[in-house]
């Protein structure tokens, strides 16, 4: 795909994203906003727009190139000479002589050279090519990165709200326990003992609280570096959420995908290919080369040559007219340099086996992100229900607990433990269901299906 039709997929992602004052963001919003001020994202769009130059410079070196050339010369030259002569009665007489001459030389001159037969050059066009395909594989690669870091920074804002809204919720509980407590203690109905564990309890939920709210602030400050505005509020994760396998439920189809359609592998492989056709370009170098040559000159001077001497003088015009036609053919063959084309053959040999090397270690973490990815859904699935379920269990023992206290057979230990339990499930709880959405993004990640729609279908999931 060409940049300019991938540009034109992406108008929609590149629109107007920032949210009207007041409304809560999303998380496809968050997305047009990362996607906008991204410094990653606008290297790699320049990256793949600077590579689409290599097909028209490689074509170059193969159309005609013409070149035109002009140059006007004035000439002033001033000359004396002696010379002696033999004249009767073998006496010798010298006369001296001088010659001036004072022209205008103006000319130019217009070349076509057509390449016949370079086979370096026809290589380097094929190349280019492939050179395009990387840079928008590696393109699509930093969106899809794009793609699941704003999820994953997002979600993690959600996280620390939910975990700050159940310590709070816990700090007030323990609250009115220790009130309780403290009452109960003053009447005599209960020793100094469960006042102390209530104060305890209370004074770790109150550090909680503080902490959490850190953890907030370091969150938004994340996603704010990504987005550049302000985060104030986020929409919510609803309390319902789907859990679904994935789609293929089979690992070996993701697997399949993974190895054909993932983006970082598919760069290092035309990587590979680009350093392996640099083997023939730089071998090409030591072929011979088969230029057509076309040039037409023009040369005129004009201007005057002047002779003189004691006994005479002379002024001549000098004005001459030249037109020159050349039609061609240019050899060149570069038969030895040293050794320079072959060092540089096998530079470009070695530098291929690395290329190589890499996308085969690449295609290896590939296939084992993707397969442990794909468990990881599943597992996260389980996760979900398993701590949804530890959470009614822990709520039905808190009441059970404040029950049985109320009646003398639990202690206020009982109530204050039970009530840590529930919170702690809480924060497990809120914590696998962002798990299990990281998952589903990061195996689509892997098999480079991670597009702006899927993003747009987990938005359905979050409260406007």
């Amino acid at each position: 795909m060409r940049f300019n039709q991938m540009t034109a997929a992406l108008i929609l992602v590149l629109g107007a994203a920032i949210a009207p004052p007041g409304r809560a963001l999303d998380l496809w919003t968050v997305y047009r906003l990362a996607l906008h001020n991204d410094p990653q994202y606008r290297q790699a769009m320049a990256t793949a727009r600077a590579s689409e130059e290599a097909r028209p410079q490689a074509l170059a070196a193969l159309l005609p190139q013409v070149s035109l050339t002009g140059s006007i010369n004035d000439v002033n030259n001033d000359s004396s000479s002696v010379q002696t002569f033999t004249i009767q009665g073998n006496k010798f007489q010298t006369f001296t002589g001088t010659s001036t001459t004072n022209t205008r030389t103006r000319g130019y001159t217009a070349q076509l050279t057509e390449t016949l037969f370079n086979w370096g050059s026809w290589l380097a066009l094929n190349q280019s090519d492939t050179t395009g395909a990387e840079a928008l594989a590696t393109l699509n690669s930093t969106i899809q990165g794009i793609l699941l870091t704003v999820s994953q920074d997002y979600f993690n804002v959600l996280y620390a709200e939910d975990v700050l809204a159940a310590q709070r919720a816990a700090k007030k509980a323990f609250a009115r326990q220790l009130a309780l407590a403290q009452e109960q203690y003053k009447v005599g109905l209960s020793a100094i003992t469960a006042a102390e564990q209530a104060r305890a309890s209370y004074d770790s939920a109150a550090a909680g609280v503080i902490a959490d709210k850190l953890a907030l602030t370091q969150a938004q400050q994340t996603l704010e570096t990504l987005i550049g505005v302000p985060v104030v509020h986020l929409s919510p994760l609803t309390p319902t959420l789907p859990l679904a396998n994935p789609n293929p439920d089979n690992l070996n189809d993701w697997l399949e995908r993974a190895l054909s359609e993932n983006p970082t592998l598919i760069a290092a492989r035309l990587a590979a290919r680009v350093s392996r056709d640099n083997i023939g370009i730089q071998r090409a170098a030591g072929y011979p080369a088969l230029n057509l040559v076309l040039s037409h000159g023009y040369n005129n001077v004009t201007g005057a040559v002047s002779q003189a001497s004691p006994n005479s003088s002379l002024t001549a015009p000098a004005i001459s007219t030249g037109n020159s036609n050349l039609i061609g053919l240019d050899l060149s063959w570069p038969i030895y340099s040293g050794g320079l084309i072959s060092s540089r053959a096998r530079q470009a040999r070695y530098e291929y086996q690395a290329t190589a090397a890499t996308a085969v270690q690449t295609e290896r973490t590939v296939a084992s992100n993707t397969q442990t990815n794909f468990f990881s859904v599943l597992s996260e699935i389980a996760q979900v229900r398993a701590l949804e379920q530890s959470v009614r269990s822990n709520r039905t023992a808190l009441k059970a607990t404040e029950a049985g206290y109320k009646v003398g057979t639990q202690t206020m230990v009982d109530v204050l433990t039970a009530r840590q339990n529930l919170l702690t499930a809480e924060e497990s709880y809120a914590q696998s269901r962002y798990n299990y959405l990281v998952a589903i993004l990061t195996l689509d990640e892997d098999a480079g299906t991670l597009t702006p729609a899927v993003v747009h279908s987990l938005n359905q999931y979050l409260l406007h």
